[in-house]
This record gives structure tokens, C-alpha cells and sequence, in this order.
């Protein structure tokens, strides 16, 4: 996590041209809502299956289609 002073550092070095890109970029931080973290999905671990898979899953919901309820 940044310092005020490690901010403040940075702030002081940026070029006079540059500052009112960097005010609204302050403004909106202070004025906007908080960022939420970022989201985990639940689809990724199916990257990580096994090679056949995808035939597998063809042949049980075939199967499954082909059973009277």
C-alpha cells in the first residue's frame, strides 16, 4: 500500500501539463464509489479437466436424452 508521502512524492513530480488529468483522476477516486474487489468464477476449474472431458459429457447427456423421464 502507497504512502501519503510516496503519493505526495509522485504528485510533486508530475509535469504542470499533466495536472488536470491528475485532479480528475483524484476528484473521481474521492467522489466515485469504492471498487469492489474482482469477482471469482465458479467456471474456473474447467479449464483443468481431464483430456476426454468434453466426449464424456456428449455420451452421458445423450444418454440422459435418450431415457424416458
Amino acid at each position: 500500500m502507497a504512502s501519503r508521502d510516496a503519493v505526495h512524492e509522485l504528485l510533486d513530480a508530475v509535469p504542470e501539463s499533466r495536472l488536470p488529468a491528475i485532479e480528475r483522476v483524484l476528484r473521481a477516486s474521492i467522489d466515485g464509489p469504492v471498487p469492489a474487489a474482482p469477482r471469482r468464477f465458479a467456471s474456473a476449474g474447467t479449464l483443468t479437466a481431464e483430456r476426454d472431458f468434453a466426449e464424456r459429457s456428449e455420451v452421458i447427456l445423450r444418454e440422459e436424452a435418450d431415457q424416458p423421464e
